[in-house]
């Protein structure tokens, strides 16, 4: 019934909260892993590091960096990680209570799901990264070979 989706939803993805900030948003490109875990159904199984990365993901509640903001982290390769904050986070100098729900939900899209993934810039600009569970993204068609291999 509507009241149970409601009700899940309030409990396990907003854990009681009127509304949480989005907290994350990635676009997700192992496509290997994601066709090995359908392959073998798996998905339940991978490790949510691994898991979140098989296809685009958000977050709802506190950025994957709560707390850590100000701290310089380093992916393997050396690069600075320095998307690590949103609006909400950076409110935590003048008020911590407001900038962090203690909560941060992963949701993946499997791709078969997904129609359109774009980027809408300023003065109109538009550019497609994923269409009907494909990349199209000039420079990101790679990607579509694991995704290819599956059917």
């Amino acid at each position: 019934t509507k009241r149970e989706n409601d009700d899940y939803i309030r409990e396990n993805i907003l854990f009681h909260h009127d509304s949480l900030p989005m907290g994350e948003f990635a676009i997700g490109t192992n496509t290997t892993a994601y066709v090995m875990a359908r392959r073998f159904g798996i998905a339940q199984k991978l490790p949510i590091l691994i898991a979140e990365k098989t296809g685009p993901h958000f977050a709802v509640g506190d950025t994957c960096y709560s707390w850590e903001e100000d701290n310089h982290l380093y992916n393997p390769d050396g690069k600075e990680i320095i998307a690590k904050e949103n609006e909400i986070s950076a409110c935590r100098k003048e008020d911590p209570a407001k900038a962090y729900f203690q909560c941060h939900t992963d949701i993946t899209i499997p791709y078969e799901e997904l129609g359109l993934i774009e980027v809408l810039g300023k003065n109109g600009y538009r550019a497609e990264i994923i269409r009907d569970g494909r990349f199209v993204l000039p420079g990101t068609e790679a990607l579509n070979k694991a995704l290819d291999e599956m059917q």
